[in-house]
């Protein structure tokens, strides 16, 4: 499953190092370009709100199956297009369909038990962001020398290889839930309302995210303009820099077994702050760019682990609709800031987007010591 979740939620990284390469291939400003990343992040949150929370209605694997079916024939679709308004349809359908990520979670700790629940996030989670980090280096490289076009038949071709190992591997279940599709959708408004951590989380994930995705965003636009002036091959490099971030996963969902997850929460946002802090300085040498990007990547894995783990453990009959609320608040967070991110990013330039970071992570810190309920 983490190998599954990693290949899988590299299909809406791809874009982003190739942003500049879309630009020129589809003659459009790096604004507009922008566009099929913003609509990518749009389709994982309407595939979170309104396909995850099935994964409590049906089995989870046949919806795994089916959305790596989905996927394969949207990558295979982008990488055939000619029309920027073909490329980013296709990219929100691509979105959608990798919300498969999130059916592997909560599926995940339904298997594991109780006292290593933390762990086996953390292990769930390393995967994903061992993906999302090679996902930017493998587009960027596979990009400057073959095209862009075979980072998307690459992932297609996975999506079906995937899928045919996950139609052999995966065991089967009995969902508990047995109510109507709209009875399920309601119930995810009462949950939230019932659930103040569930509501604490959403707004710290949402903030937190918001911040990270407001940097990557417009790193390709940053390196590849002065003084740096780096190709698409050393830009999709940088996604290896925070890859310690995602190794440590394990280790910090060890952690959360043991202890209180919202103050690792709070260690985690002040990680990111003190990231952009750096990044701030980014024009100064790309030191400052990389020591940032490293701390970007650990803080959110830090505040995210915890989050999600405080989630599933409050009713096991409903985790893939509060995973739901989370992580649709999480990539509703993503997409704000890619948007306002590229709004900075054109008006006022990398400080802009630094300023951008601060104020999101700062406020995704406040919710983390704000009290939701009587309960830390």
């Amino acid at each position: 499953m983490a190998i599954g979740c990693g290949v899988m939620v590299a299909n809406i990284y791809f874009c982003q190092p190739l942003l500049g390469a879309f630009a020129r291939q589809f003659r459009v400003s790096e604004e507009q370009a922008s566009l099929i990343n913003i609509l990518t992040q749009c389709g994982y949150g309407l595939g979170l709100f309104f396909i995850v929370p099935l994964g409590d209605k049906i089995p989870r694997r046949k919806m795994i199956l089916w959305m790596h079916g989905a996927a394969c024939a949207s990558l295979l679709g982008a990488a055939l297009s000619r029309q920027l308004w073909e490329f980013a349809s296709l990219s929100l359908v691509i979105g959608m369909a990798t919300t498969a990520c999130q059916v592997f979670l909560p599926f995940a700790a339904h298997l594991a038990p109780d006292e290593e629940r933390g762990r086996v996030i953390g292990i769930i989670m390393g995967g994903l962001l061992v993906g999302i980090l090679a996902s930017r280096t493998l587009s960027g490289l596979m990009a400057q020398y073959f095209g862009w076009r075979s980072v998307y038949y690459l992932g297609a071709g996975l999506m079906a290889g995937m899928g045919l190992l996950f139609s052999r591997v995966l065991p089967g279940e009995s969902p508990a839930f047995r109510g109507t599709y709209g009875a399920l959708m309601r119930s995810m408004g009462m949950l939230a309302k019932e659930q103040p951590v569930v509501r604490q989380s959403a707004v710290i994930g949402a903030a937190l995210f918001g911040a990270i995705s407001a940097f990557w965003s417009t790193m390709a636009f940053f390196l590849e303009a002065p003084p740096f002036r780096y190709s698409l091959s050393v830009i999709g490099l940088f996604g290896l820099v925070g890859a310690g971030g995602a190794l440590s996963a394990p280790l910090i969902g060890k952690i959360i077994d043991r202890g209180n997850p919202l103050r690792t929460i709070r260690w985690g946002s002040l990680v990111i702050i003190l990231g952009y802090a750096l990044l701030w300085a980014g024009q100064s040498g790309v030191a400052w760019v990389i020591a940032g990007v490293i701390l970007l990547d650990l803080g959110l894995q830090a505040a995210h682990i915890p989050n999600m783990a405080r989630n599933y453990a409050l009713l096991p009959e409903a985790r893939t609709r509060i995973n739901t609320i989370y992580m649709t608040s999480f990539f509703i967070g993503g997409t704000l800031g890619s948007t306002l991110g590229s709004v900075a990013w054109d008006g006022l330039g990398w400080k802009g987007v630094c300023w951008t970071g601060l104020i999101l992570s700062g406020i995704g810190l406040g919710a983390a010591w704000y009290r939701f309920s009587n309960k830390p």
